[in-house]
Formats: structure tokens, sequence, C-alpha cells
């Protein structure tokens, strides 16, 4: 699938750069040794590129998708885009290129309270680019936002599905924590040892290194289009993986540095499928309905299938990704379940912690940039198993952050049982004042 991938660089906004009107909010500092972060007194939004315009087609792809992370979409386009998802969504399904796991129909409402007064939050929701906020905290959900009614074309609600984009990754390393725990891969430090890959540079390899991004394979990928193998102009799921090994034959891991990249993560995704064996089912409904217990279907989308000709054909090893579409409460409840896997110490939540004490240096740290504020891994300093950690001024508490193109996000405060989850049509709202600021001080802005 093209464009559906999450690219991390560094932008600035077009038009009016978010500001703050304030002395106060200048005073968000990079100064580690503050415990919280200034609050804002007034917060501008960034302005949409022709509000109330017409709708606008970003490139040449036959699908309206994914809008570029550097565009201020107007509502029409915003709007545009949420229907071609549906579309390609649709059209995904008939091709039969989605996984689905369907609801066991043991999902647990949520207890809930009206949302607070939040000025800025409901200018956000009314002609920002946040399109779902939901703030949990300690069993309820204190703040549940949504755009307002008839600000698009078709209302969004918990029905709605979204793409994860890079959040999928750290879903792919949970459903990993229960493979390791059911049984069918041994630890993080397992050998990979997969006769699809046998010929290439991630056989041998311990899981650990393709779970902390680093499998030393920088140089089989391009670096700006990291959806690009070998140099092929296609996007890795459009072709499937007997292909793509076909392609890495003779290849051999160079250095261990940290390449964040989006190709990896699929392979970690089918190298799951691969040794679940006829389990794969079984060990999705686990995580999935037994664990999570969602309320709605969840999806993946596949890579092509294998050529008839290919003895892997019809293997989910083959085709397997991170590319979740998931609704806004579903996210909620596996960031929930997460939660009280790492607070109740159980054989996953333990994994996570191995995942936390391993995790390495994150090259991206940042938050002194000017940038920084639309990206939230800017502010993680360390990073494993496809999760982000320790976080500015955050210093020796246990929040584990995810992040998806657009801001498709999740940050879990372990220690206080509070959780923010976006959805987004755009990174051009202040992570530090929507996500880190209500984790480190565990009440919304005003």
């Amino acid at each position: 699938m093209r464009n559906i991938v999450c690219w991390f660089f560094c932008f600035f906004a077009f038009g009016t750069p978010l500001t703050f009107e304030t002395a106060k909010a200048g005073n968000w500092s990079t100064n580690e040794s503050e415990s919280t972060f200034a609050q804002p007194e007034n917060y501008a939004v960034v302005p949409q590129t022709d509000p109330g315009g017409k709708a606008v087609k970003y490139g040449n792809s036959a699908f309206t998708t994914e809008i570029p992370e550097k565009a201020r979409p107007n509502d029409a386009t915003i709007s545009l885009y949420q229907n071609g998802r549906k579309v390609f969504f649709d059209r995904r399904k008939s091709q039969g290129n989605l996984y689905t796991i369907t609801p066991k129909g043991n999902a647990e409402p949520f207890e809930s309270t009206p949302n607070p007064k939040s000025k800025i939050l409901e200018a956000q929701l009314t002609k920002g680019y946040i399109l779902s906020y939901l703030f949990y905290d300690k069993g309820t959900i204190k703040y549940d936002g949504l755009p307002k009614a008839g600000r698009l074309a078709e209302d969004l609600n918990d029905q709605t599905l979204f793409f994860t984009h890079s959040t999928g990754k750290s879903i792919i390393s949970y459903i990993i924590g229960h493979a390791i725990c059911e049984g069918h891969i041994t630890s993080i430090d397992e050998r990979i040892d997969w006769p699809l890959m046998s010929k290439t540079l991630y056989q041998g390899q311990p899981l650990r290194n393709l779970l902390n991004m680093s499998a030393g394979d920088n140089h089989t990928i391009d670096p700006k289009r990291t959806h690009y193998v070998m140099g092929k102009r296609k996007h890795h799921r459009d072709m499937d993986l007997v292909t793509i090994a076909k392609l890495l034959e003779g290849t051999k891991p160079k250095g261990d540095k940290l390449f964040y990249n989006n190709f990896l993560s699929d392979v970690l995704a089918s190298y799951v499928a691969f040794k679940a064996g006829d389990e794969y089912d079984r060990l999705l409904q686990i995580v999935f309905q037994d664990k999570v217990k969602i309320e709605n279907e969840v999806h993946f989308e596949l890579h092509k299938q294998s050529s008839s000709g290919s003895n892997y054909r019809g293997q989910i090893q083959t085709r397997a990704s991170y590319s979740f579409l998931i609704t806004r409460k579903d996210l909620l409840r596996v960031a929930v379940a997460m939660m009280k896997d790492y607070q109740q110490q159980t054989c996953v939540g333990k994994y996570l912690k191995a995942s936390q004490a391993q995790a390495e240096k994150w090259p991206k740290y940042s938050p002194g940039k000017k940038s920084a504020k639309f990206l939230l891994h800017n502010y993680a300093r360390k990073y494993g198993a496809q999760i982000y950690f320790d976080f500015l001024k955050m210093d020796g508490r246990n929040i584990l952050g995810t992040e998806g193109k657009s801001s498709q996000n999740m940050l879990i405060d372990m220690d206080n049982s509070k959780i923010v989850v976006t959805q987004s049509a755009a990174p051009a709202w202040d992570q530090r004042i929507f996500m880190l600021n209500v984790i480190s001080d565990g009440k919304l802005p005003n």
C-alpha cells in the first residue's frame, strides 16, 4: 500500500506557525531539571491552507488515502481523504488483501465523565487537525473528543477506522510478547532461523536486533523512502516476501547502528506468522479478543499474494504487516491492555519491562529543535522493541510512547494509569501541550 507508512523527518508548518502569545509559554525549555512543562495561556491553532475552500488532491496516486505530513489541509480535503481511505479499505477487502480479527462480544465499556472545559482542545476539534482525542485516567475516560457534528462531510464516530501507521509497529511488538509467552518464540534473543529468509542478512541475527531497528540493513533500504527495498521503486507491500527475500539474497548485516525503517517491521510481523504456524489465528485471537477485548473488527493490510508457482503461496508468513486499521476506542483498549500487563507483571508485562530495560539511545531526540513540538519522538531519549521510552522531563517515570504518521499516537503512564490516544489529519499541533503535559501533570490543558 503506497504512502501508508510513517516517514519520520523534520519539517516546518506551512502558513503561520503555531505560536504562544504569552511570556509564560516561552518558559517551555529543554532544561531537564524542570519537573513539569510550562502551560501556555493562549494557543493559536496552525491555520489551514485555504480554509473553507475546495478539496485538494496531493500527488499522483490514484488513491486519496494519505495526506502529506507537511500539508495543512482544509476540512474539504480532510473529508476527501477520509472517504478515500474507506474506498481503499473496501478495495483491499474485496481483493483479499486484508487480515481481519473479529470481536468476540466481550468488549468492556469504558466508564466516562462529561468533558471538562478545555478551550485549547475545543479549538483543535473545531478548526485544527486532531480528529480524535481520548484521555483515560485510572479506569475512566476523562475527555472524549471528536470534531463537532457537521464539520466534515461524514461525522467521525466510534466505528470509524483509522490507520495506526507506525503505532502499528508497537502493536506488532506487543504481539511478539504474546508469541514468546505462548511458546512460539523462545525470547527476544532467539536467533532468526527462517527458511524464507535463510539467504538474507536477517538469518542468524538475534530477534532483539530486529526489534531495536539495529539489524544492519541500512544498505538494503532507501533511507528517505523506507518502504523501498534494494532499489526497487515499488512499495514493499506490493511485493510478497518471497520476492523480497530473493532481492535480499546474499546480503549481510553492516554494523548495528539504529536505522529506523518501515520494511523491517513487516519482517517482524511475518516472522511471528512463521513461528506461530497453524496457531497464528489463535495467537491473534488471544491478543485482540481475549486480552484487548476489541469491540469492533481490527484489520491489517497484507502483502501481495505469492505467485501461483511458489511453495509459499497462501502462507501468511509471506504477507503479514504492521499496517493496522482500528477504531479509536479499540486503540485505547490496546493501550489499556499493555498498561495492565506492565503493572500486573504478567508474562507479557515482563516482556515490555525487558524491552524498556534494553532500549537503546534514540538518535532523533532533539527537544530543542524549532519544529520539535510537532513530533512526539523528538522528546524520547530511548527506543526499544518498536516503542519509545524515557521522555523529556519525566526522568525515572515509566512512560511508554508510540507514534504513527501524522500523529496517530499513544502515550501511557504505567505508574499513574493515565493514557492519551490521538488520531490526527496532520502533525500540526503541539505534542507538549496535548500529550506530554497531560501525562506529566495528570491534567488536561485549559
